[in-house]
């Protein structure tokens, strides 16, 4: 039988100021260019948990979700992401 994390490697859970995007593996909430996935839209959240669990065969996915080290596809990144770049 398959645990859910043998499934899925990244879900969404609702947040304070949102939805959070973590790692069902190990709790922790996923990072992406040093940015938390938190407060985020559901289907923005929802978009990366896909693109970041769809990488999870890498042997970089687990990596990449803390680092920025390109887990989403081109052109995808989280507007909370784009944000915290602004001035």
């Amino acid at each position: 039988m398959h645990t859910r994390a043998d499934l899925i490697r990244y879900d969404i859970r609702k947040d304070r100021h949102g939805w959070t995007v973590y790692d069902v593996r190990t709790g922790r909430t996923a990072i992406i260019d040093e940015v938390l996935q938190v407060g985020l839209d559901m289907d923005e959240a929802d978009t990366i948990a896909d693109a970041l669990s769809a990488g999870a065969d890498d042997a970089r996915a687990p990596l990449a979700a803390w680092a920025g080290w390109g887990a989403l596809p081109a052109g995808l990144t989280s507007a909370r992401s784009a944000r915290s770049r602004q001035p």
